[in-house]
């Protein structure tokens, strides 16, 4: 029986080890930082990690595994080179840690001739002006770290936006960006596998609030093959260039004249979550095989599907009253924001899946709706 240990304990963990079960892989988890386990407690052992805690204690403990893998790249860097010399770690820590910095992984796309977001790298005053006369007004800035669902990230609109920003926060360590003029917003999920196979999963379109995913929809409509077989070209060229194993998620804006990568997730992604209903090997269950050489599943559907996710609006527990779509639940306690879960939803006809989906959201965020 093959035993992985995954690093994190969030609902992608939990989702990992439920598609592990059908292939006969048992898990331990670890936690960092008192993170909360609600999401993976009893689908197998957890450990808890401090930075007292020595590598060869924690792979002790984990019970020398076949491989190590992660849940998101929010990983303590040193932790992951210094585990990467005692056992498997896939995907790489390089890779992982380029990903946890946006300023490299702007620098490793932009060696590869991989088209991204424009962008300047501000360290003071004096370069993030520098950085506005360059794009002008309206601004997107990110923070090189700790950047997701839309914190440590900043829409600047004007001068005056900017000089409350500058009043707060410090200009240090930031990358500016002018706010795209996309049509849509696009995943592309590809997948290798330790013996070099490469799959990718339907191009995605996406809908964001807040900076956080609420609705996914693949595959994304009006995109022409041409566009494909090249986002597809540049994802394998990323992938095989870093000899990564694993899913990986570039994420898109579709423009008028092609397509730009906002952001790469060394890591199964929210906008695959339709792949659990898809009619294919979802994005969890491949992750798996391509760790372990395992061949990998089916990756296009002949159906289109759709994610919502549900994210919580306050504390309380009420009964869930969706009818319609797979409902995945994650056992974490509700908070504003949060996500708690999500529904996928298949059907043979895009205008049909909308419709539901849309009947679907109304019922998830009508006003006395919470989790249980």
């Amino acid at each position: 029986m093959k035993h992985i240990v995954i690093l994190g304990c969030g609902q992608l963990a939990r989702m990992l080890a439920v598609a592990g079960e059908k292939l006969g892989i048992t898990f331990t988890f670890v936690a960092f930082d008192n993170e909360p386990t609600d999401c993976v407690d009893k689908m197998g052992q957890i450990i808890h990690w401090h930075k007292g805690m020595s590598v060869d204690a924690l792979l002790q403990a984990t019970g020398e595994p076949e491989v190590v893998t992660v849940e998101r790249e929010s990983i303590d860097s040193k932790l992951l080179y210094e585990l990467s010399i005692k056992c498997r770690l896939l995907p790489g820590p390089e890779a992982i840690a380029t990903c946890q910095h946006r300023l490299k992984e702007k620098l490793a796309l932009a060696k590869l001739n991989i088209s991204t977001t424009p962008w300047f790298p501000v360290s003071d005053r004096e370069s993030l002006f520098e950085a506005v006369n360059l794009f002008g007004y309206p601004l997107v800035i990110k923070c090189f770290e700790n950047g997701y669902d839309g914190k440590n990230q900043w829409h600047i609109e004007d001068a005056k936006a900017l000089t409350k920003l500058i009043t707060r926060h410090t200009p240090r360590d930031w990358l500016v960006e002018p706010k795209i003029d996309f049509v849509t917003e696009a995943s592309l999920i590809g997948v290798r596998s330790t013996t070099g196979e490469v799959k990718f999963y339907p191009i995605t379109e996406n809908h964001h609030e807040a900076g956080i995913l609420k609705r996914s929809i693949a595959p994304l409509d009006n995109f022409s093959d041409t566009q494909l077989l090249a986002l597809q070209a540049d994802l394998k060229k990323l992938m095989d260039a870093w000899q990564y194993v694993g899913v990986m998620t570039m994420e898109l804006f579709i423009t008028h004249d092609g397509y730009m990568v906002n952001e790469l997730a060394p890591r199964v992604h929210n906008s695959g979550h339709w792949t659990q209903s898809g009619g294919v090997a979802s994005q969890f269950e491949n992750h798996l095989r391509a760790i372990l050489g395992i061949p990998l599943g089916e990756t296009q559907s002949c159906y289109y599907s759709g994610m919502i996710n549900i994210l919580g609006r306050d504390n309380r527990r009420v009964k869930l009253g969706v009818s319609d779509g797979e409902i995945n639940l994650y056992g974490k306690r509700p908070r504003a924001g949060r996500k708690l879960g999500h529904v996928n939803l298949v059907d043979s006809n895009r205008e049909s899946l909308l419709k539901r989906m849309s009947y679907a959201e109304q019922e998830i965020y009508k006003p006395n709706f919470t989790t249980h």
